[in-house]
């Protein structure tokens, strides 16, 4: 088996990154060729992929955080050979990605079980968005991509020079509180399937294939991978103190019974902003810019080896 890693050098604690060595010789084992792609900046990731994809690799497994796992996904799904096999190792600070699926605690079992498991078929997420610097972006994504206070928290995470020796999931609480106080809800036109469900101010909308984000928050608890639809879960706009209470909820799923959240079931998402100020996006803990934005659930196609 050739196998490619994408690996982001930098993901993760300390002690995460101290077991890559173990992981890595116990990849050797198994493959009859190893070839290691590191990242040093934003789309690194993705153009990792796509090359590792075209060069000829049976198996590309992203090593790092929800990001590298994400673009990942979007290099593969955009090469010549889109039904190249993914697996990931998980490294990062949010590991939302992970938390789908029940991952061995020992690296050499973890390989073991990774390489042994078979190949199924999962949907993955494409959006359609506008950049920072205006321009259209697409993206491919594995797990959610969400607008409102998810946008700048993402992006405060992601800049942050303090606190990186924090558990992943204390530093995602820390900066969403900050972020919410800060936060004024904005208006917000959402279409699912062509028809327009909801206008109106938001806390957050989230996209999702799969069920955690911002390191550890279960935001959607009926997600399943490859059900061929998204979970669409709007938390609407309310008080400061409102959405502190449903901060708490987020993490055990509690909030899904909360008068302020909805949630629906959809193939196609369009969101449009309402007045002034759009609306910041996160995609797989990345911030590839604001609305309006368009996501389409494309069911079956990516090729994933899971625990």
């Amino acid at each position: 088996m050739k196998i490619g890693i994408v690996r982001n050098p930098v993901a993760g604690s300390a002690a995460a990154r101290r077991l890559w060595p173990r992981l890595l010789a116990a990849l050797r084992r198994q493959a009859s060729e190893t070839t290691i792609l590191e990242t040093r900046g934003a789309g690194d990731a993705a153009r990792h992929a796509r090359s590792l994809c075209d060069g000829g690799a049976d198996l590309v497994i992203a090593v790092g955080g929800d990001g590298t796992i994400g673009e990942t996904v979007d290099g593969i799904l955009t090469s010549s050979r889109p039904e190249t096999a993914f697996s990931f190792l998980a490294q990062g600070t949010g590991a939302d990605f992970a938390r789908n699926f029940s991952p061995a605690g020992d690296p050499e079992a973890m390989v073991e079980a990774l390489l042994a498991a078979p190949v199924r078929s999962v949907d993955a997420g494409l959006m359609h968005c506008r950049g920072e610097d205006g321009a259209p972006v697409e993206r491919h994504f594995a797990n959610i991509a969400s607008f409102g206070v998810p946008g700048p928290i993402v992006r405060s995470v992601n800049t942050a020079k303090r606190g990186r020796s924090m558990p992943g999931s204390l530093r995602f609480l820390y900066h969403s509180a900050r972020e919410i106080l800060r936060y004024r809800p904005e208006g917000v036109r959402l279409t699912l399937d062509g028809k327009i469900t909801f206008e109106g101010p938001i806390t957050a909308i989230a996209v999702c294939n799969g069920a955690w984000f911002g390191g550890g928050m279960h935001v959607a608890p009926d997600a399943v991978l490859d059900d061929g639809f998204f979970d669409v879960v709007l938390l609407g706009g309310a008080p400061t103190l409102n959405v502190f209470g449903l901060l708490n909820k987020l993490y055990s799923g509690a909030h899904i019974r909360d008068p302020l959240v909805r949630v629906f079931r959809a193939r196609t998402v369009e969101a449009e902003p309402l007045g002034g100020r759009a609306a910041l996006m996160d995609c797989d803990g990345e911030a590839p810019g604001s609305l309006p934005a368009r996501f389409e659930c494309l069911p079956g196609r990516l090729r994933l080896k899971s625990f």
